[in-house]
């Protein structure tokens, strides 16, 4: 009866969810059981606000289904990109409770059956994917499914145990060695990371900017330009936080802001405080234009107070069509040491330095020579306004020189080769850093001096050290 009245229960909270109402949902749980309750995330999914319903669940989980081995143009596999994309979401994840430790709520071990093609997991991929959301947070590893069923739309979609019945198989194989692995991990349960860096992703945000007819119709870029910012700290091995602007930001050395669209209440007041603290902001084109209603800030872009904490007043953007491109060229004495030209697609703001020192311009167009990328010193921090959708390149040496300027917490203190990603959890005593290869191809990493114990193997790792492709170790230390 009581097994009965929990599925009942549970039933109660799926209405919950569709009514949005987790909180009469988490209560219909809580009357009859005291087992924590969740329910499966799924990404950046844009029809839900997981901040919101976070709130009324005990613990995070989510389906992680990356397309592993996807082709580029060139036809290499593009296993990095997918990579810090996926770990972008595992941090969400992560701070969703406040760095409290998720769950992998579903994944699979070998292929799914709803894409254009189920390519299926080369070997090490299934570990090393596994162990990337353990590195970003993520206390369980769980599968969708068991045993693939005979029938209905999922009879091919991956399984531990496949058609055939038995454990001889190269992914119930797979499986087996990852619980070994785990098994070998007890100390990480429970333990959490807290970056210096925090990115703003937010969901409202984005609606609104989606909804907007104009710069762009539909889409406006903003997911991607969110990943392509964390990506410069990913592959540097810096933790980052990704949180919503309604989050604390005093915890942190850098916020970053991109396509801040939607200011909701008070939002401009907290970052302006967070910089005249000390803290350093960096704003993107197309930020501060309306309030919470969508309705558009008048009285000049950036709204609020960004105007005041940035130094600069965006006149108007031009949107770009896809064969456009502009260039910023950096001022030759630059304190960030920024050089050659970089590529900017897409959208570029034009804005007016009204007390901001311009650290870069435009090249070409009728706006040559405006400003392009700005600094603004308030209170004790600094504002940073990048004012154009530039290259992989500009972010990383632009990030790379605030890295270094800010001393920001890292992973592991070592140069990362391409591929090669570096996350760290710690109990505030004792650190564990996950080195993950995501390159196709062997490669190699100098820690130092510095003495580690792989926790998945047992061995004393210093100086030079292998990493075959989709390699993954442990390092204590």
């Amino acid at each position: 009866m009581v097994g009965r009245e929990i599925l009942r229960a549970s039933a109660g909270l799926c209405a919950s969810l569709r009514r949005r109402d987790l909180r009469a949902g988490h209560s219909t749980i809580r009357s009859h059981a005291d087992t924590p309750v969740t329910t499966n995330f799924m990404g950046t999914f844009p029809g839900l606000n997981y901040w919101k319903m976070a709130q009324h669940l005990d613990v995070v989980s989510w389906d992680s289904y990356p397309r592993w081995h996807r082709p580029e143009a060139d036809g290499r596999a593009d296993d990095v990109t997918l990579a810090a994309d996926v770990a972008f979401v595992h941090d969400i994840n992560r701070c969703l409770k406040g760095g409290k430790p998720f769950m992998l709520m579903e994944s699979v071990p070998s292929a799914t059956n709803w894409v254009e093609a189920a390519k299926v997991k080369r070997p090490g991929m299934h570990a090393l994917s596994s162990l990337q959301a353990v590195a970003h947070g993520s206390d369980t590893v769980q599968y969708f499914q068991w045993r693939k069923s005979r029938g209905s739309s999922e009879k091919f979609h991956g399984a531990v145990v496949d058609h055939v019945g038995h454990e001889n198989t190269r992914v119930f194989r797979d499986v087996a060695d990852l619980g070994q692995k785990l098994e070998k991990l007890d100390a990480i349960v429970g333990t959490t990371v807290r970056p210096d860096v925090a990115i703003i992703y937010d969901w409202e945000n984005a609606w609104a900017m989606n909804d907007a007819q104009g710069p762009r119709r539909g889409d406006k870029g903003y997911l991607d330009a969110c990943k392509r910012h964390y990506r410069a700290f990913w592959d540097r091995g810096i933790p980052v936080d990704v949180i919503d602007m309604d989050q604390d930001f005093s915890p942190y050395k850098l916020l970053i802001a991109p396509m801040l669209y939607m200011l909701r209440p008070e939002v401009d007041e907290r970052i302006a405080a967070f910089v005249k603290g000390g803290g350093t902001l960096v704003l993107t084109y197309w930020s501060g234009i309306v309030d919470e209603n969508d309705l558009v800030i008048l009285g000049g872009w950036p709204g609020g107070m960004l105007r005041e904490v940035t130094g600069v007043w965006a006149e108007e953007i031009d949107a770009l069509y896809p064969q456009d491109a502009n260039h910023i060229i950096p001022a030759p004495s630059n304190p960030l040491g920024l050089k050659g030209e970089y590529l900017a697609r897409d959208y570029c703001d034009l804005v007016h330095a009204e007390g901001a020192t311009v650290l870069a311009t435009y090249k070409s167009d009728f706006y040559a020579g405006r400003p392009a990328l700005t600094t603004n010193a308030y209170g004790a921090g600094t504002a940073y306004t990048i004012t154009s959708n530039n290259d992989n390149r500009f972010l990383a040496d632009f990030y790379g020189r605030l890295a270094e300027d800010l001393a920001l917490l890292r992973s592991l203190n070592a140069e990362l080769p391409h591929g090669v990603s570096a996350q760290l959890r710690s109990d505030g005593e004792h650190r564990y850093v996950f080195l993950m290869n995501f390159y196709a191809g062997p490669t190699r990493v100098d820690l130092g001096e510095a003495a580690y114990t792989d926790l998945l193997t047992g061995e004393t790792l210093t100086g030079v050290i292998a990493l075959a492709p989709y390699d993954v170790k442990v390092l204590a230390g």
